[in-house]
């Protein structure tokens, strides 16, 4: 290893050298940390991992969960956009993240026994890891770092009785939305629980059961999963982003009643085997181009209709000022330089005049007279004539 002697003596490491011992910006040393405790993660919740991997997966997964791959996804990339901020954060081990950790640690073995329930344990896994990463880096580091590791709630599976419950109030509302709507277009059409009982072609009686699968729950968790990256991947302030996640729900809701609504008039109106095959994937895919742009339409909003008020007033005095091309000469008058458009604190633009000398003791000033002569003296006379001498 290559090392430089600098003028006091000490050795300073070779550039070169120094950025051998990187990789992404981040030391081997601190990789080798990162690796370390993934693996004894890994190695503490396998079975955790392998059952959620089972159940999640787009190949052979459950389809409502289909989007929970891309979850830690986008955890990874939002540290990646916001990499300078966390090699800027300071690193302290915070020995409250322990206590987080082992209440999770808890939580995960009261999932397993009394409890017996995977989602708690899936909860408690995600809580130990909050608290494992807070009790390596502190909380400074986990300012930045909180979104990637509450965001992987968003990938849990629900439990079958709680999803059930949740998708049933739905179901009904997309049944009523939809019969509204067939009454509207002029269909004879009646709602019973989640059933739509309608008067088809050549008075013919049609029942169409709005399933579970049609309650809009798997697009409600999709759409609440794309707002919430939308959101804390953009610039916005954190009221904003809660407010794109929570406009989210309301949204998807309003998207799958217009689905069914949809199906219930092509159904009526244009074919039944049409309804039922095809079509009945295809509109599903159909409404998630509106709800994405309505997502975008609430995010614009909040971006151009509210104004963020500056709370720190010297935070404000430093972007009220702005040096634009200012060059001055050195010397004891010289004015702060800036780039152009970079701020200069006020502190610094106020320009402080020397004192001014003290005035001697002088005499009083006192003019001489006025000659006399062509002018006249002071009373208008004429001048008079100089007398010749004999």
């Amino acid at each position: 290893m290559t090392t430089a002697i600098s003028a006091s003596g000490s050795t300073q490491l070779d550039p070169i050298e120094d950025q051998d011992q990187s990789l992404l910006g981040i030391r081997r040393s601190s990789w080798l940390k990162v690796v370390t405790v993934v693996a004894l993660f890994a190695l503490l919740f396998w079975p955790n991992l392998r059952r959620l991997w089972d159940k999640t997966n787009p190949f052979t997964g459950e389809p409502n969960w289909s989007h929970a791959i891309f979850i830690p996804l986008v955890g990874l990339y939002y540290l990646w956009v916001n990499r300078e901020q966390l090699r800027a954060a300071k690193v302290k081990p915070a020995w409250s993240g322990l206590g987080i950790a082992l209440f999770g640690i808890l939580f995960f073995g009261y999932g397993i026994y009394p409890g017996q329930n995977d989602w708690f344990k899936d909860i408690g896994m995600v809580i130990s890891l909050f608290g494992i990463v807070t009790l390596l880096c502190g909380w400074a580091v986990m300012r930045i770092a909180w979104f990637p590791i509450i965001f992987l709630f968003c990938a849990l599976p629900w439990p079958g009785l709680l999803y059930s419950k949740i998708a049933s109030p739905l179901q009904e509302l997309a049944a009523g939305v939809a019969v509204k709507t067939l009454q509207v277009a002029n269909v004879e059409a009646w709602r019973f629980g989640t059933k739509i009982i309608m008067v088809g072609n050549h008075n013919a009686v049609r029942t169409l059961n709005v399933a579970e699968a049609c309650s809009g729950l798997r697009s409600l968790m999709t759409f609440v999963s794309l707002a919430a990256m939308l959101a804390f991947l953009s610039a916005r302030p954190l009221w904003a982003k809660i407010v794109m996640v929570v406009t989210a729900v309301p949204i998807a809701i309003f998207c799958n009643v217009m689905r069914v609504s949809g199906q219930g008039l092509l159904d009526r109106y244009v074919s039944q085997q049409l309804s039922e095959s095809f079509a009945h994937q295809f509109v599903g895919v159909i409404m998630l181009i509106p709800a994405f742009f309505l997502i975008l339409l609430v995010g614009w909003i909040l971006q151009n209709l509210f104004i963020d008020e500056v709370d720190d007033k010297a935070a404000l005095k430093t972007k009220v000022v702005r040096a634009r091309g200012v060059t001055t000469s050195g010397g004891a008058g010289a004015k702060p330089q800036a780039a152009e458009g970079q701020a200069i604190p006020v502190a610094q633009t106020q320009t402080t005049l020397p004192p001014r000398p003290a005035i001697a003791n002088r005499p009083a000033m006192t003019l001489p007279p006025r000659p006399k002569g062509l002018a006249g003296d002071r009373n208008g006379n004429a001048p008079r004539a100089p007398k010749e001498k004999p």
